[in-house]
């Protein structure tokens, strides 16, 4: 690939010091640059030899991946992946967290004490219980789990325990989110925040007894969701 020639401007940003003194060392011969005409060029790996033998720092930023459109990932998908489970044991909201992350499907490079730190570190801040019966737990950044898309492991719990809600009442299910982004876990947890202010939502949630229910319900709900204008 063919590399992009520099103006006398672009080494001035990338030396970060003004034009005019690129224009005066140009004049002067003090720096690499060459001629089509009356226009002045530069190439990238000369002027970066050059800024290297001549004490200049430059710092090359990385491309950056293009922007990671959130609306093309859905709840229902993310729970696919994470997967539901039932028969939570604990009582205690680190109890509970640490036999949910044992219970989770990672790949084997992920470490799962580090999750379970994370996890805990933002119930420490404020609790994820948000009300209703329902939690949900995430680390305050995002964690690389291997996936460009959320991850959302859903856990109902063998007995209601206390999360320390805002509203006070025990916890009956656990979402928890890991998204790659924050701005796909803010697109993830305003449409699961959603559609949990639904009293008939939650009250079907509570009868799910199966994956497939609880898969075929979010689906559903979220498709409603999606064709509200």
């Amino acid at each position: 690939m063919k590399t992009k020639n520099l103006t006398a401007k672009d080494v001035a940003t990338l030396l970060q010091i003004p034009l005019a003194k690129v224009q005066r060392w140009i004049q002067q011969g003090q720096i690499p640059c060459r001629f089509k005409g009356r226009a002045c060029y530069f190439k990238k790996s000369e002027i970066m030899e050059w800024a290297k033998e001549h004490g200049f720092r430059v710092e090359v930023k990385p491309k950056q991946a293009p922007p990671v459109e959130s609306e093309t990932f859905s709840l229902s998908s993310g729970i696919e992946k994470g997967g539901v489970f039932f028969d939570l044991e604990g009582s205690e909201v680190s109890e509970i967290i640490a036999n949910a992350v044992a219970r989770m499907v990672f790949p084997a490079s992920v470490n799962k004490k580090q999750i379970y730190e994370r996890l805990l570190d933002r119930e420490k801040i404020a609790s994820t219980g948000i009300g209703k019966g329902v939690a949900i737990p995430h680390p305050r950044r995002p964690i690389d789990l291997g996936h460009k898309s959320p991850i959302i492991p859903v856990f109902f719990l063998s007995r209601p325990a206390d999360f320390h809600s805002i509203d006070k009442k025990p916890v009956f299910v656990l979402f928890f989110i890991f998204s790659p982004s924050t701005q796909i876990h803010l697109k993830m947890l305003s449409k699961l925040s959603y559609l949990l202010r639904e009293g008939d939502f939650l009250l079907r949630l509570k009868n799910c007894h199966s994956e497939t229910g609880v898969l075929s319900l979010i689906a559903e709900s979220e498709k409603m969701l999606d064709n509200i204008p």
